[in-house]
């Protein structure tokens, strides 16, 4: 029986990235989310770095984007 192997494990703040490799050249992504549940999209990636952005989106979209305040001006 064969196994998937870890290719990469990135984490951000409370959520943790992981890419693995099947048995042929297709790699799957995963994304742990701050109550521990495992998800996946379900899609297979010719390349490491495929499904890693796709782990990237999907924590993007769970969170949210990042707000760049530095462009934001207060008035009184």
């Amino acid at each position: 029986m064969a196994s998937d192997t870890l290719s990469t494990l990135i984490a951000f703040p409370e959520w943790i990235v992981a890419v693995t490799q099947g048995q042929s050249t297709r790699f799957f992504c995963w994304v742990i989310t701050p109550e521990l549940s495992a998800l996946t999209d379900g899609e297979t990636y010719s390349t490491s770095q495929a499904a890693l952005a796709a782990g990237r989106s999907l924590v993007q979209y769970s969170v949210g984007p990042q707000i760049d305040f530095s462009r934001c001006r207060l008035y009184d």
